[in-house]
């Protein structure tokens, strides 16, 4: 019996893939690849881990599976740690299994193992990662999976495994994908091969269509508590301060990949900047106003100024709910109460007036490539109106 409680098949004959000549190199504690592939730990998700665990151990996990929550809290690193521990326990001609025929306890693979360090690589033949291509042009991921890359997944099934084993198929943004791109894939869902698990990851579930999700199960991901997601920044090299940290999980509502985003792009400068000039309302104080609109709008910065914007935007978003809660702004500084003070003098029909101006300015910018420097001084005037 295989996995899934089937009868497993003998391999087709085919070649098997050539093994590298050398492995890559382990992995560090300070490794500097924080991708989801090379990343050993998968924290705060103990029940989900238990929920395949024991479908494994009774061999009824099923061909799809599809893990769906809020982006940035661990669904790909959980994929790759399911995919490692599939491809590790492989044998030629053999089901799944572990030493002794004893039950699994951990999805664990550890750093030492081949296959770890061979996924790690981007270099195992029974692993194939399919997720939104990377436009060179316009500098950043398209928006959505192609069905070009969908169609991919077919013949890699069709071939023999290097191993005689098992093949893992992740679908990263599976939820971007439109009509055509869910079709294809739905034929490989229909009548899946033998020895085949295929792990969607959705961000918005409402986006697939009912007859993938029919065929799959739906594991559910939660949003990181606050332990979770402080040692998660900890293990990425990033010890901050309890405020910084309060202010970062409030922003990316408990999103420890999109804090490392954040972390990145400098949010919590830029956050601690604007706070700091909207603090003095209203009496606004124009030079370092001036000063940080020449700074975003030097040449090469443009990254910087899309963290302003999106910095701007949530300040004010978060401020509505905020306002109508009557609790404050978690503080990047050690007095909360000082950058809360502008949301103190405005009332929440203000906050929603600039907030909605802010977002049309703001789009009317990118959309005409307006003068950035002129858009960052142009919000603060929006913000005194």
């Amino acid at each position: 019996m295989d996995l899934f409680g089937e009868s497993a098949p003998a391999p087709t004959p085919s070649t098997p893939a050539a093994e590298p000549d050398t492995l890559p190199a382990l992995p560090t504690e300070n490794t500097e690849d924080i991708s989801p592939r090379a990343t050993p730990l998968c924290l705060g998700h103990e029940s989900q881990e238990q929920q395949i665990l024991e479908a494994f151990n009774a061999g009824q996990l099923p061909h799809g599976l599809i893990f769906s929550g809020p982006a940035g809290i661990g669904k790909a690193t959980f994929a790759f740690r399911l995919a490692r521990f599939i491809l590790a326990h492989t044998e030629p001609d053999a089901p799944i299994q572990t030493s002794d025929n004893a039950q699994a306890t951990s999805l664990t693979i550890p750093p030492s193992n081949a296959v770890y360090r061979k996924i790690a690589a981007g270099a195992h033949p029974d692993l194939l990662h399919i997720q939104r291509a990377y436009d060179t042009g316009k500098d950043r991921f398209k928006d959505s999976v192609a069905v070009e890359d969908i169609r991919k997944i077919a013949p890699f099934l069709r071939m023999t495994s290097s191993q005689g084993g098992w093949r893992v198929v992740i679908v990263d943004d599976a939820d971007t994908m439109n009509r055509n791109a869910q079709n294809a894939l739905l034929k490989i869902l229909e009548e899946p091969p033998s020895r085949t698990v295929l792990i969607l990851i959705a961000h918005r579930m409402g986006t697939l269509v009912p007859t993938i999700r029919s065929r799959c199960r739906v594991i559910g991901f939660k949003a990181l508590t606050q332990e979770f997601f402080t040692e998660t920044l900890q293990n990425h090299g990033h010890a901050l301060a309890p405020a910084s940290l309060a202010f970062l999980y409030d922003m990316t509502e408990g999103s420890a990949g999109e804090a490392l985003r954040q972390i990145e792009n400098n949010a919590l400068e830029m956050g601690s900047r604007i706070m700091d000039i909207l603090k003095a309302a209203p009496q606004w104080h124009w030079t370092p106003i001036h000063a940080l609109a020449d700074e975003l709008t030097k040449n090469g910065r443009d990254s910087a100024y899309e963290g302003f914007r999106e910095m701007l935007l949530w300040v004010f978003r978060r401020s509505i709910i905020n306002r109508a809660r009557q609790i404050q702004i978690p503080s990047i500084g050690e007095d909360a109460r000082a950058t809360n003070t502008f949301m103190s003098h405005s009332s929440l029909a203000t906050l929603l007036k600039i907030c909605d101006n802010l977002d049309t300015h703001f789009d009317t910018v990118q959309k005409s490539n307006l003068d950035k420097r002129q858009a960052v001084l142009s919000a603060f005037h929006l913000i005194a109106a």
